[in-house]
């Protein structure tokens, strides 16, 4: 036990010093969830939009006061092989981005469930979700070299070693002629640190952490481009969070 919580301080104390770089993965491949658009899609503006966008020139976005939230699914990778349990723990972690989300849309658009003039329709998939290995984390951090190590991985591949990701795909039409006003694709890497920029980084034990607070930044983030294609006022950015050690 007193060599469990000596690696905990190790980390802690690892963590506190370095660098730091957004949690936004360099890249992202699209998959066949959102169909031909993908073809429309173009690189975002690093740093302020998601890996991939499109936009649609002619949508009228102010002219939008419902909208239907279609329930999240969860794309098959088939690169990406999940055991029953693991599926399971995904699902409740869409579940609750599903529940989360759609509380986060009524407090600008009215929910509806019929199609209809004036209404838009959100779909949004995970399209893969893989788990950190937690304990593996914690080793790296206390071991000699461990922290040197990871810093290096981090810089070649763009992603801490052993933390989790996932990635998203939203697209929103409009729910009487089905043209598609908007499209995007992202993808999140873990943070590699138990300590962040102004908070502890809660998750850090747990193995679906990464995700969770991915899906958390995606549902805030989703109601902010609403907002900034409406043209709204006080759009509300989404906290970028802890940061990747670099």
């Amino acid at each position: 036990m007193k060599c469990y919580f000596a690696i905990l301080l190790a980390v802690a104390a690892a963590t506190l010093s370095g660098c730091a770089t957004s949690s936004q993965a360099r890249n992202v491949e699209a998959t066949g969830f959102l169909g031909n658009c993908r073809e429309l899609l173009q690189p975002g503006k690093p740093g302020e939009e998601q890996l991939l966008v499109y936009r649609n020139p002619k949508a009228d976005w102010k002219s939008y006061k419902k909208i239907v939230v279609e329930p999240v699914s969860i794309w098959s990778d088939p690169k990406q092989e999940l055991s029953s349990d693991e599926r399971q723990d995904l699902q409740k972690l869409v579940d609750n981005f599903q529940t989360l989300l759609r509380a986060k849309l009524a407090a600008d658009y009215e929910i509806v469930e019929r199609k209809g003039p004036g209404v838009l329709i959100s779909q949004v998939a995970l399209t893969s979700g893989e788990q950190a290995y937690t304990s593996l984390k914690v080793v790296s951090k206390a071991v000699p070299y461990g922290s040197a190590a990871s810093y290096l991985w981090t810089f070649m591949t763009g992603k801490a070693p052993f933390v989790g990701e996932a990635s998203l795909e939203w697209m929103v039409k409009d729910a009487e002629t089905g043209d598609i006003l908007s499209a995007s694709v992202d993808r999140r890497v873990g943070a590699d640190t138990f300590v962040g920029e102004d908070a502890l980084n809660m998750e850090y034990f747990n193995s679906w952490g990464d995700v969770k607070s991915s899906l958390d930044f995606w549902a805030d983030d989703v109601v902010y481009r609403l907002c900034v294609f409406r043209s709204g006022n006080n759009c509300i950015a989404p906290k970028k969070g802890l940061k990747l050690p670099s």
